[in-house]
């Protein structure tokens, strides 16, 4: 008569089992939340950069008279969307769309006395913003665009 010495797994080794991949697990769910957050983040980096572009597409129609070196002009979140040259944006941090109406976002183009054009972006969402670079400037440079300088509103 043969003796039968694996009769299957005791309650501890399914237990440690069960414990494994339950920490697998949650490392997993950390690694994708985080990536998700970062993902986020740098889309709300790629929307500054879409309302950058539209304000060039903007400046570039010659729908801004710039009178003197070193003169200004703030071109709206909402300006744009009417002129057509931005769809309303979504909100990727919230899923809703940024309203025209209700949004304070704007682009700053300043000329130079060179001639030259220097953008800066105040980019508003519902929850993080673009717009806290310098006390003297809250707008960011185009060239300082990135996630590091998303703010809490």
């Amino acid at each position: 008569m043969l003796l039968r010495t694996n009769r299957g797994m005791t309650l501890i080794e399914l237990l440690a089992v069960i414990v494994i991949f339950g920490v697998v697990s949650l490392i997993a769910v950390i690694a994708v939340l985080h990536i998700i957050e970062k993902s986020r983040e740098q889309a709300f980096v790629s929307n500054a950069y879409a309302l950058y572009e539209a304000a060039r597409l903007h400046v570039g129609a010659e729908k801004v008279e710039f009178l003197s070196p070193r003169s200004s002009e703030t071109l709206t979140y909402k300006q744009l969307v009417e002129d057509g040259m931005l769809e309303p944006m979504q909100d990727p941090f919230t899923g809703n769309v940024l309203s025209p109406e209700n949004n304070s976002s704007y682009v700053l183009v300043k000329k130079r006395e060179d001639g030259n054009l220097e953008y800066s972006v105040c980019l508003k969402g519902e929850t993080k913003q673009l717009c806290t670079y310098s006390e003297q400037s809250p707008e960011v440079p185009i060239d300082a665009l990135s996630v590091k300088e998303i703010r809490d509103q």
